[in-house]
């Protein structure tokens, strides 16, 4: 979307969706990290930055993304260890004051478990850096922390900073690309300067021959190698927002070095499209997980037994797997059902170890689709 030019203006249901899969991530995300990441002893916090805070909130008392993460927040860091600290960034100066009222009525009854600064009024790439070179020079950690940049248009943020904070330990971004802005100026060269700097690159220009499906298409792959490739990320993971006529207007990128934090966004995005085709339509907004056939455990274990027949891995590299390459998040279900028909036999079974059982993510296995195929063709002679 183009950025309103009211202060407070209203949130369509893609925006609403969006938040809802920021509230599950952060319900995940701040207990795993603040109970079991070595980083958050060293550093004694867990870091929280909006850089796109806008008000706070939408018309109609509709929370926005600063509402979700404090709300979130203060529902689990009184048992932390830990308090979790929220930066708030936003560069529109009457944006900046609507929030900063909200923000005090919040610290009225604030547990010293949540820190919570000041908003900031700049720029989110300038303030971010600041903060990252403030880090750098004081040898403290940066992470863990989660980024959110929820810019309007495609080019209020580098490639380069999302490689920045991508360099730090325990940090992921959660970020926003506007395919529906991008695509009817992609001829007009004097954009090209924008695109460059979201990618990092000008591999981009790949898709200026093509059109329809298969340049939106090519281009969301293009973005997510070049998150990969000069981002730095590990992991990255697409999901699309559509309008009421179900085009596409913006995909939400989650980056991470983390596998964990990966399993966590994608359940988180789970929750919003159960159908795991990793997608919300306004126009569908009402039949959410009820359009679509979901992805199956019959399905996985399908994809499982095609690409990985004849090699032999660990459960743990069965796991990433299947986070980075299918898109179920949950699998042990799918290796017993495998196991059950002949398709996965373990190699190295811990003592005691029931059958259909994965303890240990060491554990190797053997996937075959042969020994299924020979158990059908036995089945057959036998009538």
């Amino acid at each position: 979307m183009a950025e309103p030019k009211e202060t407070v203006y209203s949130a369509d249901p893609h925006t609403t969706a969006k938040h809802r899969i920021l509230e599950e991530y952060l319900k995940r995300w701040l207990p795993i990290l603040a109970n079991h990441s070595k980083s958050i002893r060293a550093n004694g916090r867990l870091l929280y930055v909006d850089g796109f805070a806008g008000t706070g909130e939408y018309s109609d008392n509709v929370p926005g993304s600063p509402l979700v993460a404090i709300r979130t927040a203060l529902q689990h860091c009184q048992s932390f260890s830990v308090p979790v600290q929220i930066k708030l960034i936003e560069r529109d100066s009457d944006r900046v004051t609507h929030l900063r009222k909200i923000v005090t009525e919040y610290r009225v009854a604030m547990p010293p478990s949540l820190i919570m600064d000041d908003p900031i009024e700049g720029d989110c790439e300038s303030e971010i850096l600041k903060l990252i070179e403030e880090h750098e020079r004081t040898r403290r950690k940066l992470g863990p922390a989660l980024f959110f940049l929820d810019q309007f248009g495609y080019s209020s943020f580098s490639m380069n900073l999302i490689g920045r904070i991508l360099r730090n330990d325990v940090c992921e971004v959660f970020s926003y690309l506007n395919w529906n802005l991008l695509h009817p100026f992609m001829t007009d060269d004097t954009k090209w300067a924008g695109f460059t700097k979201a990618f990092g690159g000008e591999e981009w220009k790949q898709v200026l021959g093509l059109s329809g499906q298969q340049k939106e298409d090519r281009f969301r792959k293009l973005y997510l190698n070049a998150l990969l490739t000069h981002g730095g990320a590990k992991y990255a993971f697409p999901f699309a927002m559509r309008d009421y006529k179900d085009r596409v207007i913006y995909w939400l990128f989650f980056c991470s070095n983390n596998l964990r934090g990966l399993e966590a966004m994608k359940t988180a995005m789970w929750t919003v499209d159960p159908s795991g085709g990793f997608e919300f339509s306004d126009k569908h907004a009402e039949m959410a997980g009820k359009l679509f056939s979901s992805y199956s455990e019959d399905a996985l274990v399908a994809d499982l037994t095609a690409r990985l027949d004849g090699r032999e891995m660990t459960v743990g590299e069965i796991h990433e797997h299947v986070l980075v390459n299918t898109p179920a998040h949950k699998y042990k279900s799918a290796l017993q059902k495998m196991e059950k028909l002949g398709s996965l036999e373990v190699v190295n079974p811990p003592q005691g170890r029931r059958a259909g059982t994965f303890p240990k993510d060491e554990m190797r296995v053997r996937i075959t689709r042969a020994v299924k195929q020979q158990a059908v063709k036995q089945q057959e002679m036998l009538f």
